[in-house]
């Protein structure tokens, strides 16, 4: 808070005084409009005769709003207040209310549906931001979150249209006189739409506001139409009770709602707890686009939640930024708060001012604004949105505003959220949830073996099918496994086992164990071996069953390198005349024997320590030792395995380095060491032998990387 109030110091100086009052009052005026429409958008109809204290009520809530945003966001110069997108649902809510209650009962029960809902949506961000969920908005498809707020925008549409008296037009009951001033309303609307397309400061908008009301007083004065005449023929908002429109402790007054009538609008709460979050969310992310500027969307979240409990206990709608107001101040003046709290507080002195102010407000310029609003939010959601949505996409949005226009706007949210659904659906299922397809001489286990068991291996690659599964697999993704299964048996009658590695799968759904129980059922009648591996405990818990059905076909393995070994041992323990030893060319040795130490090693003991010096080079003639390599919590984890007929430490050896790992004997082990000191001697005291070793070591590190090729290769497939 110390910041906030060296930043409110700076924008308050006598230097920057002029410019933080200016933008404040030019913010207020213009927002002041906006809440006055939202509020004739809620106070409509049989409710009219209560829109002083609506009036008041809403100006209140959304100056608390814009002041705790304005003093609490991480965004200096943020300004918020009462939206038109909960609005415009609340106003079919009241008109629920109104038709079914009467005076005095109806307001007061419009008073607690506003004040509830914007607790709840207060709590509902505050959650969000405590849980750090602001991320939530990024799973909903992008062209349901449109068609819905495009939904919205049609309703205010019809708002503005009804306030302006168009409505009896639009159904063919008008009188004689049926556009009354509803054309100067629609081209009020119009002027906005060309302002807000050319992208003028909100100046430009208090410039049309002044000129239209002004130009209609002058008119009005020279037909000789009085004040009261224009009441009359409803072409001025009142007349209001004389005095302020300050509304007290209005949240007093939900001591006479009518409880059972707001429970009875649970749905439209339910719709602005799903539509105002998300909508927040698009709007912080194209706020840090247009400022490019990061935001911690979660402690924003926590901000409006507070300030929307600030709006609930005013007895006020919900509300969240207003993005061209913040736009405006931010890149007309910088981050400055100062004029937040100005208009803020502009907003409280209108309301302090009363009805002789807003009765010079002509009713043409609120409908107009009503119109201009939903029509913004048509334009922006339907057609300028076209271009990053597909022909799909951009279908389901417009399907779903035709739904909203012909059935309401709760029918719409449920064909938005079935909407959703079904777009994961169709669009995850397309995603293939085999990420690699591989064989066994793409892919080989980490242990290390002697050059004629890695040949025979290579020669019987074919025999192993592997699949990398990702993602969530359900039954829509899981028949593509089923038909890779089916398609490589067909096409390799050589096939022995099919493994399976879940390492990357988030979760699988019940319907998908099915499918696998069709693949043992292959390997039942194939004689063939599956083989699952890397499963959470969850997965492993789903196919419990079929492992134990199936038990001499179906094999879970703690990881694909585990089930590659089991493949291979088997394969190798069909093959003959493989002798580890083999490995060493008998001339190699026996030049090499003078040079070479012969040690036994026991289970447990350390042949090289990571960090240490080299001690040469290892031939392995006996036994079988493990590679460790420490992770970050200094727990060392398997590497690779190395038996009998392999070499070891030839790495750092040759490139005169430290250890790069640990390697323990896991059984005892017979090995032929060649010292550092005796490896640098021996090109000088034994050519030949120094040139056969050197030849056998490139064969044995050109297959390691023949091997690392193969298997980018055959991952880029």
């Amino acid at each position: 808070m110390s910041g906030v109030r060296s930043q409110l110091a700076a924008d308050f100086s006598p230097r920057r005084l002029p410019a933080t009052l200016a933008a404040g009052l030019v913010l207020a005026v213009v927002d002041a409009v906006l809440g006055i429409a939202i509020m004739s958008l809620i106070f409509a109809g049989d409710l009219a005769v209560s829109l002083p204290l609506g009036l008041g009520v809403g100006l209140t809530a959304s100056a608390a709003t814009g002041l705790v945003v304005a003093l609490r966001s991480d965004f200096p110069g943020m300004y918020a207040g009462a939206q038109d997108i909960s609005a415009a649902i609340l106003g079919l809510a009241a008109t629920s209310v109104a038709v079914t209650l009467t005076q005095p009962d109806s307001v007061d029960t419009v008073i607690a549906l506003m004040t509830v809902t914007s607790l709840a949506v207060g709590a509902t961000f505050w959650l969000l931001g405590a849980f750090r969920l602001g991320e939530i908005a990024r799973f909903v498809p992008f062209p349901v979150i449109g068609g819905l707020l495009a939904g919205t925008g049609f309703l205010i549409v019809v708002g503005g249209i009804g306030l302006l008296g168009l409505g009896d037009v639009l159904d063919g009951s008008a009188g004689t006189n049926p556009w009354g001033l509803g054309w100067p309303g629609l081209a009020f609307g119009a002027t906005c739409l060309l302002v807000s397309s050319k992208g003028w400061p909100s100046a430009a908008y208090l410039g049309i506001l002044v000129v239209s009301t002004a130009g209609f007083h002058l008119l009005r004065t020279l037909t000789g139409i009085g004040r009261t005449e224009s009441f009359e023929r409803g072409w001025l908002l009142g007349p209001f009770p004389d005095g302020g429109l300050w509304p007290g402790v209005a949240i007093g007054r939900v001591g006479g709602a009518d409880w059972g009538a707001v429970a009875g609008e649970a749905a439209s709460l339910f719709t602005v707890l799903l539509l105002v979050p998300l909508t927040l969310l698009l709007y912080l992310s194209a706020l840090e686009v247009a400022s490019n500027r990061d935001l911690d969307v979660n402690a924003e979240l926590r901000t409006t939640g507070l300030a929307n409990l600030a709006a609930g206990a005013m007895g006020g709608p919900p509300g969240f930024v207003y993005m061209a107001s913040t736009l405006v101040s931010h890149r007309v003046l910088g981050p400055r708060r100062g004029p937040a709290v100005v208009a803020a507080a502009g907003m409280v002195a209108i309301v302090l001012a009363g009805g002789a102010v807003l009765e010079l407000l002509p009713r043409f310029v609120i409908g107009g604004l009503l119109v201009f609003v939903g029509a913004d939010f048509l334009i922006e959601w339907l057609w300028s949105s076209r271009r990053r949505m597909s022909r799909l996409d951009h279908a389901l949005a417009v399907g779903i505003v035709v739904i909203v226009a012909a059935a309401g706007f709760l029918p719409g949210v449920a064909a938005g959220a079935a909407a959703a659904v079904v777009l994961f659906v169709v669009r995850y299922s397309r995603t293939d949830v085999v990420k690699h397809q591989l064989t066994g001489s793409d892919h080989q286990s980490n242990i290390e073996r002697p050059a004629p068991q890695v040949e025979s291996l290579d020669r019987q690659g074919d025999a192993v099918l592997i699949l990398e599964l990702q993602g969530f697999v359900f039954f829509g993704t899981a028949s593509r496994i089923l038909d890779r299964v089916r398609a490589h048996r067909a096409r390799t009658p050589t096939l022995r086992f099919i493994v399976v590695d879940f390492r990357l799968v988030a979760g699988i759904d019940s319907t998908a164990v099915l499918v696998f129980e069709r693949i043992a059922a292959i390997a039942e009648e194939h004689d063939l071996e599956l083989i699952l591996t890397g499963a959470s405990a969850a997965v492993r818990g789903q196919f419990a069953e079929l492992v134990d059905r199936h038990a001499e076909r179906v094999v879970d393995a703690p990881d694909l390198d585990h089930g590659m070994a089991r493949c291979e041992d088997v394969l190798l323990g069909d093959a003959t005349n493989l002798s580890p030893v083999e490995a060493f060319p008998e001339q190699l040795l026996a030049r090499l024997g003078p040079h070479l130490c012969s040690r036994t090693v026991a289970p447990g003991e350390r042949l090289m320590r990571r960090g240490d010096p080299t001690p040469g080079m290892f031939l392995i003639t006996e036994g079988r030792a493990t590679v460790l390599m420490a992770t970050e919590g200094d727990k060392d984890v398997r590497l690779r395995s190395i038996q009998e007929g392999t070499i070891l430490g030839e790495i750092s050896l040759y490139r005169d380095e430290p250890c790069g790992a640990t390697v323990v004997a896991d059984t005892v082990c017979e090995v032929l060491h060649l010292s550092p000191s005796v490896f640098d001697q021996l090109a000088t005291r034994d050519p030949e032998a120094a040139a056969e070793l050197h030849h056998f070591v490139a064969r044995i590190l050109a297959g390691r990387v023949d091997h690392a090729n193969r298997a980018v290769t055959a991952l880029r497939r």
